[in-house]
C-alpha cells in the first residue's frame, strides 16, 4: 500500500464509507479479473461474499443500520484485506466507486472496538451437519458473513436467520439438499447474485429471495475445461461468462455471450442466455449439450439420462410462472463457436427506431452477421463513457446535434460487412469507434461547440459526420488517446488506466462485445431494471407499439428510461427486446415506481398479445425455445387478466 493510499484511508470516515457503500449495486465485477490487475486475494482464498469488496460494502451498510453486531468473523474479514487497491481499479472502471476506502474505514472501525462489543455466535446441530458435508471452513451461521448476501439473495430487511454453505462438487450439493429436507430447512442456490441484485429493490424481491434457511453458494464449483476438437466446454456452476470466454479465446473459440459477471450455468437455467449473438448461435437449450443437476430431493441427474422423459419440454402459456429454480445446475457442457480472423464491427446509425428495426430484421432473416442488435443512444453512451457525466453529455450530443438515436450493431466477417455497407448510406467503423472511446471526454465537451452547431444544420448530419468530409474534423477534435481518457479518473488511478486503455482489446469493439464488461456501467451509482421479452417480427407496427408502451409508462411516472436493445432470434422470426428504467435504488419512492412499471408492463404486454414477457420464460432456459416461444398466444381476455394478476400475486407473495 502506497503512502498516497494511506492518506486516502485516513480521510475516509465510517460515515463516508456508508455513503459510498450505499451507491454499490452488487454488479459482481470485483470477483474476476477483467482488467488484468488480478482479483481480491482475500475473496479468492476465503470464498464467502463477505471477503470480497462488494461484501465488505454491504457489511458496512448493515453495521451502520444496526441490523448486525460485530463478531469474531468481522475481525477475520478485516484482517484478510491488505488494502492492495485491486478492487478500486476494477470498481472505478465500472462504477466510479472506491471500495478500498470502505475497507479502510471498516478496519479503523474494528480497531476501535472494545472486546465487550464483539458478539459471540452460538453454533447448532444444523451448522454441525453442514460442516460434516463440506468441512469446517465452508459452512457458517455468522450474521456478519450472512449479511453480505443481502441484495444478492437475501431481502434487505429480514432477520439473518440463515446458514451459508459453500460446496465444492455435485455430490456435496446432493447431500446438502437431502440434509435440508430431512431437517425441514428451506434452501436456495446462489451463483453470482447479479440477477437478484437488479430485482431486490422492486416488487420481485419476495418471489426471488430466500426468507430463511440455507444459502448454497456455488462459487467453489470452478471446473473449466475446453475441448477444442468438439468445440465444447465443461464448466462448473461457479464459472462466470468472462472466465469461460477468456479460456475459449485461447483456442480461437467463443461462447454465447451474456454479461461478464453472469454465472454460465445459472444463466442457462434462468433465461437460456438471451444475447445479441442469439440469431446465429441460438437461445435456450440450443446453447448446451448436457447438464448435471440436483433436484429437490437431492437426486443427481444428467439431462442426457436415458430414462428421462423429454427433459427439453415445458408447459406453455402465460400461467406457467416461476421465480425459483426447479433444479440446481452444477455443471454444464456448452457449445463453443469459431472465432474468425476477419471479424469486424460495423455500426449503422439511425435517427428513428422504425428504420433501425427494419434493417435489423432484414439482416436477421438473411443470416448476415454473428451478432445483431439495435442499441439506443443511451445504451451506447453508457458503454463508451468512463464517467456518468460524460455519458450524459455524450447522449446529449447524439440527440441534439447528430440526430443519432439508434445504431444497428453488427459483428461480422468481411463478406457480411460489405453486404451491410451496400445496404446503407453510412456506417461507423472500428476505427471511428476507437476514436469515440479514447476521445469520449472531448466528445462530451463538444456540446456547445460551433462545429456541432454547423453539423446539426446539415440535411443529413449522420451522413455528413460518418461518411462525409466532416469525419476527419471530428476525429481531430476528439484527439483520442489513452492519456486523454485516463485523466477523467481519480489522480492516483490515472497511470493504471492509461495502461488499461493502451491495451488493444479495450478499444476493439468485437472483443468488448464478446466479453461484455461495459454493460455493467449501466449500474454505476444507480440501478436499472430491464423488463422486456420476445415477440414475432412480422407485424412491425405491433412490435413498435410494444416499445412505445414501455416509453409511455416511463414518461407517466417520470422515470428516466430508454430502449436497451433489440436482437433477433430464429433467423429473424422473433426479436428479443429489453427496455431499461434507471433509478436511485436508495429512494423508496423511485423503487415503488419501478415496481409498478415491472408489474404493469408485464400485464399490458399480455393484454396486447403475441408477446412473451421475461417473467413467462424465467427459469425455462433449459427447455427448447420451440416449447417456450411457439406459439405466442394472442392477447389475454379480461377473465384471463384477472387470473394473471392472481397468479402473479401468489408468485410475488403480495397482492397486486
Amino acid at each position: 500500500m502506497t503512502s498516497d493510499n494511506v492518506l486516502v484511508m485516513e480521510k475516509t470516515s465510517f460515515k463516508d464509507a456508508v455513503t459510498i457503500a450505499k451507491k454499490g449495486t452488487h454488479c459482481g465485477m470485483c470477483r474476476f479479473d477483467f482488467l488484468g490487475s488480478g482479483v481480491c486475494p482475500a475473496g479468492r482464498k476465503h470464498g464467502f461474499l463477505a471477503y470480497w469488496p462488494q461484501g465488505r460494502m454491504e457489511i458496512v451498510k448493515q453495521l451502520d443500520s444496526g441490523r448486525v453486531k460485530p463478531t469474531e468473523k468481522l475481525k477475520d474479514i478485516v484482517n484478510s484485506c491488505n488494502l492492495c487497491g485491486i478492487c478500486d481499479k476494477q470498481c472505478n472502471f465500472i462504477t466510479q466507486l472506491r471500495p478500498e476506502k470502505v475497507a479502510g474505514a471498516l478496519k479503523e472501525y474494528v480497531d476501535s472496538l472494545d472486546e465487550s462489543e464483539i458478539q459471540h455466535v452460538p453454533e447448532d446441530d444444523i451448522l454441525h451437519g453442514l460442516r460434516e458435508i463440506v468441512g469446517d471452513d465452508w459452512a457458517t451461521n455468522d450474521p456478519i458473513i450472512i449479511s453480505a448476501y443481502t441484495m444478492t439473495i437475501l431481502p434487505p430487511d429480514n432477520k439473518l436467520n440463515y446458514y451459508v454453505v459453500m460446496p465444492e462438487n455435485t455430490e456435496q450439493i446432493s447431500k446438502i439438499v437431502k440434509f435440508a429436507n430431512k431437517n425441514n430447512v428451506p434452501y436456495l442456490p446462489r451463483s453470482g447474485g447479479t440477477a437478484f441484485s437488479a430485482a431486490a429493490p422492486t416488487v420481485l424481491v419476495k418471489g426471488l429471495s430466500l426468507e430463511q434457511g440455507i444459502i448454497i453458494d456455488l462459487y467453489r464449483l470452478r471446473n473449466l475445461e475446453i475441448h477444442p476438437d468438439s468445440q465444447t466446454a465443461t464448466i462448473g456452476a461457479g464459472i462466470t461468462m468472462f472466465e469461460l470466454q477468456k479460456e475459449a479465446l485461447n483456442h480461437k473459440l467463443r461462447a454465447l455471450a451474456a454479461e461478464a459477471g453472469a454465472h454460465v450455468c445459472s444463466n442457462i437455467l434462468t433465461t437460456g442466455i438471451i444475447s445479441t449473438w442469439g440469431n446465429k448461435y441460438g437461445a435456450f437449450a440450443d446453447n448446451f449439450i448436457d447438464l448435471t443437476t440436483v433436484d429437490d430431493e437431492g437426486n443427481i441427474k444428467k439431462h442426457s439420462d436415458w430414462e428421462r422423459n423429454n427433459p427439453y419440454s415445458t408447459e406453455p402459456g402465460f400461467t406457467n410462472l416461476s421465480l425459483t429454480p426447479s433444479v440446481i445446475v452444477t455443471e454444464a457442457v456448452v457449445k463453443l463457436h469459431p472465432v474468425f480472423d476477419d471479424e469486424e464491427a460495423v455500426l449503422v446509425p439511425f435517427d428513428n427506431i422504425r428504420d433501425a428495426f427494419r434493417l435489423l430484421i432484414k439482416l436477421g432473416k438473411r443470416d448476415v452477421g454473428l451478432s445483431l442488435a439495435v442499441l439506443s443512444r443511451k445504451y451506447l453512451a453508457e458503454f463508451l463513457s468512463p464517467t456518468i457525466q460524460i455519458s450524459k453529455d455524450f447522449d446529449y450530443v447524439c440527440k441534439n446535434y447528430l440526430k443519432l438515436n439508434y445504431v444497428v450493431a453488427v459483428i461480422c466477417d468481411q463478406n457480411d460487412k460489405k453486404i451491410v455497407e451496400d445496404m446503407v448510406n453510412c456506417t461507423i467503423d472500428q476505427s471511428l469507434m476507437k476514436s469515440l472511446i479514447l476521445g469520449a471526454p472531448r466528445f462530451s465537451k463538444l456540446r456547445d461547440s460551433e462545429f456541432l452547431k454547423i453539423l446539426s444544420e446539415e440535411e443529413d448530419p449522420l451522413k455528413a459526420i460518418f461518411a462525409g468530409p466532416m469525419r476527419k474534423h471530428l476525429e481531430k477534435a476528439l484527439d483520442p488517446s489513452p492519456e486523454q481518457v485516463s485523466k477523467v479518473f481519480d489522480e492516483d488511478l490515472q497511470d493504471f488506466f492509461k495502461k488499461v486503455y493502451s491495451k488493444p482489446e479495450m478499444t476493439d469493439i468485437v472483443w468488448l462485445h464478446a466479453f461484455r464488461i461495459l454493460p455493467t456501467r449501466m449500474m454505476r451509482q444507480q440501478m436499472f431494471m430491464g423488463p422486456g421479452g420476445a415477440m414475432w417480427t412480422g407485424d412491425e407496427d405491433h412490435y413498435l407499439n410494444w416499445i412505445q408502451m414501455f416509453a409511455d409508462m416511463g414518461d407517466k411516472l417520470d422515470v428516466e428510461h430508454s430502449l436497451g436493445f433489440i436482437s433477433p432470434l430464429d433467423h429473424g422470426k422473433f426479436a428479443y427486446m429489453e427496455y431499461d428504467y434507471y433509478y436511485d435504488h436508495n429512494d423508496p419512492e423511485e423503487r415503488n415506481k419501478i415496481s409498478k412499471i415491472t408489474v404493469d408492463s408485464m400485464e399490458q404486454s399480455l393484454v396486447m398479445g403475441k408477446v412473451l414477457t421475461i417473467l413467462n420464460y424465467l427459469y425455462k432456459g433449459i427447455y427448447r425455445k420451440e416449447h417456450v416461444l411457439y406459439p405466442i398466444a394472442k392477447g389475454i381476455s379480461e377473465e384471463e387478466q384477472e387470473l394473471f394478476k392472481e397468479l402473479l400475486g401468489t408468485v410475488l407473495g403480495e397482492e397486486i
